[in-house]
């Protein structure tokens, strides 16, 4: 199965270029199998997770497997 990675310009706000590079390079890497789906969360009834990527960055990501995607909501420093 291959994964589409669905990441915009909002989850990368306050990053420098060369973060942004590095969170980018992970992410294709960290779905190749499947996003890990570790921490579970939800906000107003919305379920959604938060993990780590190997760059040290934490992303925050929904995901459909129908489809399948991942969309990732927001990307902060550990």
């Amino acid at each position: 199965m291959s994964w589409r990675v669905v990441l915009g310009d909002a989850a990368l706000a306050g990053l420098s270029e060369a973060e942004q590079d590095a969170v980018s390079s992970d992410l294709f890497l960290w779905v190749e199998d499947g996003p890990p789906r570790l921490k579970s969360r939800s906000l107003l009834g919305a379920g959604f997770f938060e993990d780590e990527i190997p760059s040290g960055f934490r992303i925050a990501y929904f995901v459909d497997e129908t489809v399948p995607y991942v969309a990732i909501l927001r990307v902060r420093k550990a």
